[in-house]
């Protein structure tokens, strides 16, 4: 009995560990099975809001956070960048000027001429915008100031000017970027500086008014880039300098205000190419001299600031060919003359600078949509009688110009 007894003891004590693997094995495939499912939902999620790209009107947030409406799926997705407009600095100048010409020329490189800095300069650069730098190139053949630059036929026509507020020049010259040099070509038929140049439509250059040798001019000549002459046309009704000229979309030209004598004018004339006559049409209801003109997108033109010989304007108004006649529009913020006006990709017209003391570094915009205008961003350097273009890229480059009548080299860029 004894021995018996502990047999079935040895039996019972060998089948209990194969029961509790038993146990065992069943808990571990069950948590595998629970874990397994956990991964599949997991990467489930990652699949819909993570790796897929969201349908139908789904939007994320700046805190990440995903939205939904019941707008059916799309088949496009649109991503918006904010961009910021303001200034920044790019490559200064080689020399310091004021009282320059630039040009925009067809590589997209900007020429910039003369001015002064103390006496004229003859000196000229060139601003590469991919670079941001400047390289000179050769000189003009005279030194001058208050020219005019244009660009026609991929060439420069530089004309006019002076070397001080008595010298007028009436000797000219042409710029060929593929060689990088000047050539002399023919004078005009009467020495002049603070005038204007319009390029016609049939590529000739209209050169306006502006100051001689004797005193305020009111002839007008052409240029015939094809022949490289100049010839006397019909002339202004008044003599004028400081003026504006500014083509219509129909191909007329638009000449406003200036100095006329001892007082600012706010006369207007029309040129026709057509007829080569001129017209005088409803004056503007300010006078004003060294002032801007921007031609609207919408056709309209826009003169801004200058001054009336007794303070300077923060008026505006609008001139609308359609009728030709003239309409207040809002005020600029600050008063301003021998500013800059640039009209934008967008249509708005960035107004820069001032020899008004104060608001050298002042820039504002003006929306032709609700004729408002809105201070922007102020630029880095005050200035005053500097330039302003348009780069090909949509960006305002402006150069030089003066502060408390100190030239400058700086140079910056306005960002859209």
């Amino acid at each position: 009995m004894h021995n018996n007894q502990v047999h079935s003891e040895g039996v019972t004590e060998n089948n209990e560990p194969q029961k509790w693997w038993h146990r065992r094995w069943v808990v571990i495939a069950g948590i595998s099975f629970i874990f397994l499912i956990i991964i599949a939902v997991i990467l489930s999620l990652l699949l819909k809001f993570v790796i897929l790209v969201p349908k139908g009107s789904e939007t994320i947030n700046a805190t990440g956070a995903l939205t939904s409406s019941t707008t059916p799926p799309l088949l496009t997705t649109t991503t918006t960048t904010n961009r910021q407009s303001g200034w920044l600095n790019t490559g200064s100048m080689n020399y310091a000027r004021r009282q320059h010409k630039a040009s925009v020329l067809a590589s997209g490189k900007v020429l910039v001429t003369g001015g002064y800095d103390g006496p004229p300069l003859e000196s000229a650069e060139l601003y590469d915008p991919s670079t941001e730098i400047w390289t000179v190139t050769n000189s003009m053949n005279y030194a001058r100031r208050d020219h005019i630059s244009v660009l026609i036929n991929g060439k420069v026509l530089v004309a006019g000017g002076g070397c001080d507020m008595n010298t007028r020049f009436d000797s000219a010259e042409l710029y060929d970027p593929s060689t990088g040099t000047w050539a002399t070509t023919d004078s005009m038929n009467n020495a002049r500086a603070f005038h204007t140049a319009s390029i016609l439509t049939d590529e000739k250059v209209l050169v306006i008014g502006g100051v001689g040798s004797s005193g305020l001019l009111n002839i007008v000549e052409l240029y015939d880039p094809s022949t490289e002459t100049w010839t006397v046309i019909d002339s202004m009704k008044h003599a004028r300098g400081y003026h504006t000229s500014s083509i219509l979309k129909n191909g007329k030209v638009l000449v406003t205000g200036g100095l006329g004598g001892k007082i600012a004018l706010n006369s207007v004339e029309l040129y026709d190419p057509l007829t080569e006559t001129w017209t005088t049409i409803d004056s503007m209801n300010h006078a004003r001299t060294s002032h801007t003109a921007s031609l609207l997108k919408n056709g309209k033109v826009l003169v801004t600031g200058g001054s009336n010989l007794s303070h300077d304007l923060n008026s505006a108004e609008l001139y609308d060919p359609s009728t030709e006649t003239w309409t207040t529009t809002g005020s600029m913020n600050n008063a301003r003359a021998s500013h800059t006006a640039s009209l934008l990709t967008g249509g708005k017209v960035l107004v820069t600078g001032s020899n008004t003391a104060g608001f050298h570094m002042s820039a504002e915009l003006y929306d032709p949509s609700t004729e408002i205008w809105t201070v922007t961003d102020s630029m880095n350097h005050g200035r005053g009688h500097h330039t302003a273009s348009i780069l090909k890229n949509g960006k305002v480059l402006v150069t030089g110009g003066a502060q408390d009548n100190k030239a400058s080299n700086t140079a910056e860029l306005y960002y859209d």
